[in-house]
């Protein structure tokens, strides 16, 4: 699949168009300068054609960036606009230095500058095609240039117009080779900064998270709290009255205690579900001993439907709560997507690590929501059956420890979350 950018929000095209105006002006003042001051011979007609050409291909080029400013383009197809400009500006700076001097005319350096541009619009491919063109096209100027070369340089011999291309491809390949280099270190500390801004947010929604579930739980325990007490109290009371009939509201005082204890633990699991671990240190302990807990974290039914397999005296090193409630969201995430089928937790133990493997035959991730994945709130449940946020606090507790969560579709249906934990947690030695 191609990416795709807003063609009007990409700097390098709006700064080229600029960049190309600053050319026209430079160039026409050049002319004037070559012709009226230092009345050089040159075809005056001639230049200001290829200018004006310059300057017509940059109105279009201004059309196009202003047109695309609010619709998509395929990454591909603007670099291959980029370079169809940087050709386009080559050979007319080609044209320019023929009715000018040839190769003796000293703005021939002004190839160079197509070199850079291509190195940092473009990359190491373009920068280097780019400085094979230019390079073709300023040995073209001792092919087509005036009868005679030595208008602009008097005394020149042919071993030195020689040495002027060399040292031109020389020059060339190189600006090539750095300038692309730079940009490409650029780009890729552009992409940790960005990496680096979506953790903070990461960071910022799971602090948003804990305080909400830290408030609610605050809030609703005190009245949780008067309800189980009184509840408590009326059932004694009930209870010690002897009448049959009262012994049913008792028995109702009891229900009522005990939804409230359920609230309870549910609140209790909200608060561990936002990251209320996240300070908690590693600790060592038997993978059968952690599958033990995840499953008091399931449902009775869906206990049933879980396939566990794994090795024997296993062990793993790692903040034990955190990576409980993790699987336990990744395992009811499973149970959910395929409600009447066997979900699978294989754990597997190597050198590297250990992996737990939750597996299902639901009907798997979309295409969109799989490029998604991850992130909060991103989920494929019905509304009110989910909020998409286990998987996102697995995946950042799988960060926090050095470790990965990979998702994988499985043939024929159904999906593969994979949790990997190294053997020595990040940040412990």
């Amino acid at each position: 699949m191609p990416r795709w950018v807003a063609l009007g929000s990409r700097p390098g095209l709006a700064w080229l168009v600029r960049l190309r105006w600053l050319a026209v002006l430079g160039q026409l003042v050049a002319t004037g300068v070559g012709v009226y001051v230092i009345e050089a011979p040159m075809t005056i007609e001639w230049l200001l054609g290829i200018i004006a050409v310059t300057a017509l291909t940059n109105l279009g080029l201004g059309v196009v960036e202003r047109r695309a400013a609010r619709e998509p383009i395929a990454e591909a197809r603007l670099g291959r606009l980029i370079g169809a400009v940087l050709v386009v500006d080559t050979a007319l700076l080609t044209g320019l230095l023929i009715a000018s001097g040839g190769p003796m005319n000293p703005f021939s350096v002004f190839y160079i500058v197509e070199v850079a541009l291509a190195g940092l619009l473009l990359g190491a491919r373009g920068a280097w095609l780019m400085a094979l063109f230019t390079a073709l096209a300023f040995g073209l100027l001792f092919v087509l240039s005036p009868a005679d070369p030595h208008a602009h340089h008097h005394g020149a011999s042919p071993l030195h117009l020689q040495g002027m291309w060399v040292a031109y491809a020389l020059a060339a390949g190189f600006v090539a080779h750095f300038v692309s280099g730079i940009a490409k270190g650029l780009t890729a500390r552009e992409r940790e900064l960005a990496a680096l801004r979506e953790r903070a947010l990461e960071t910022e929604r799971l602090a948003a998270l804990s305080a909400f579930s830290a408030g609610a739980a605050h809030e609703l325990g005190t009245p949780l709290g008067t309800i189980a007490v009184v509840s408590r109290d009326l059932a004694s009371a009930l209870e010690s009255n002897g009448d049959a009939a009262l012994a049913e509201l008792a028995a109702d005082a009891r229900l009522i205690r005990a939804e409230v204890e359920r609230c309870r633990v549910l609140l209790t699991d909200m608060a561990e579900r936002s990251g209320s671990w996240a300070g908690e240190a590693p600790e060592s302990l038997g993978v059968d001993k952690v599958i033990e807990r995840v499953s008091e974290l399931l449902p009775v039914g869906g206990r049933a439907r879980l396939s566990i397999t794994a090795p024997e005296g296993a062990t793993v090193r790692a903040p034990v709560r955190s990576l409980v409630r993790s699987l336990a969201n990744l395992v009811r995430n499973a149970l959910e997507a395929d409600p009447q089928g066997e979900v699978e937790l294989v754990v597997e133990g190597g050198a590297d690590g250990v992996a737990f493997r939750v597996m299902d035959r639901g009907p798997g991730f979309p295409r969109a929501v799989l490029a998604r994945l991850g992130e909060p709130f991103v989920t494929t449940k019905a509304p009110g059956m989910g909020l998409g946020i286990g998987l996102h606090l697995a995946m950042v507790f799988a960060d926090k420890v050095g470790g990965a969560l990979l998702v994988m579709a499985r043939d024929p249906k159904g999906s593969e979350v994979r949790l990997v934990l190294p053997n020595a947690p990040r940040g412990e030695s």
